[in-house]
């Protein structure tokens, strides 16, 4: 159905303006919109987001499929440090260190990204957690899933005693059941720790749904004494 047959439809069912301005911004992706209600020579604009925008809020996409360790990597620098670290970036820069063939075909290793993140001047630290160690994860740290054979880098952001919330390259923000998650989970964590860490940096702070878990979004910034225990130095934040 057109998208103008659609707005006919909405406009003679008298669907509220405001429901029809974001339905139409849905369809369209993001827009600029006036705010109805307001006159005068400046009209305050109504930024909508699209639901693509949306899932992919503080994640950057991977564009290929081998890249998702590039991407997962990109996402931390971007959204932990605040670097202009586009995937494309990091990308180039771990395949100059590594065979190009062997990427393509198998991916990108954690040691390919200890040694990217290293020779930017960040540290990274491996961890081998059991899963009931998740929930005193203070910073986001990179994982390797495996889906009936499908391995995978994903960030995890947080974790509950029920729910693992990561940021996934391929499909952006989502919630796993822990019971889920455990199953495909290598155990372990790699962490790129280093000066201009932000401390509340977007990826530890969950947004709840409308209806549930307010709990999860009433994490404060993680303080420096805890932070020294990922591989942080006092120097890291001065």
């Amino acid at each position: 159905m057109r998208r103008r047959q659609l707005l006919r439809i909405l406009l003679i069912m008298k669907t509220p303006l405001i429901a029809l301005l974001l339905m139409s911004a849905t369809l369209a992706g993001a827009a600029d919109m006036p705010i109805p209600g307001f006159t005068g020579d400046v009209r305050p604009q109504l930024r909508a987001k699209s639901l693509r925008e949306i899932r992919f809020n503080n994640v950057v996409e991977q564009k290929t499929d081998f890249s998702c360790g590039a991407a997962t990597l990109a996402t931390i620098l971007r959204y932990a440090y605040g670097l202009d670290a586009p995937e494309e970036v990091v990308l180039k820069g771990m395949i100059s260190e590594t065979n190009e063939e062997t990427v393509r075909k198998l991916g990108f290793s954690m040691l390919d990204m200890k040694r990217y993140v290293e020779a930017l001047g960040f540290r990274s630290k491996g961890y081998k957690l059991q899963p009931e160690a998740l929930q005193a994860l203070k910073i986001p740290a990179i994982t390797l899933l495996d889906t009936n054979g499908y391995k995978h880098f994903v960030v995890i952001r947080k974790a509950t005693a029920t729910t693992v919330y990561v940021a996934d390259p391929s499909v952006g923000n989502r919630e796993i059941s822990m019971d889920e998650f455990v199953p495909q989970w290598s155990g372990v964590l790699l962490a790129v720790v280093g000066h201009g860490y932000r401390v509340d940096n977007p990826l530890v702070r969950i947004t709840p749904r409308l209806s549930a878990r307010a709990g999860v979004n009433a994490a404060q910034p993680v303080p420096t004494a805890d932070l020294i225990e990922y591989g942080f130095m006092h120097s890291d934040f001065f």
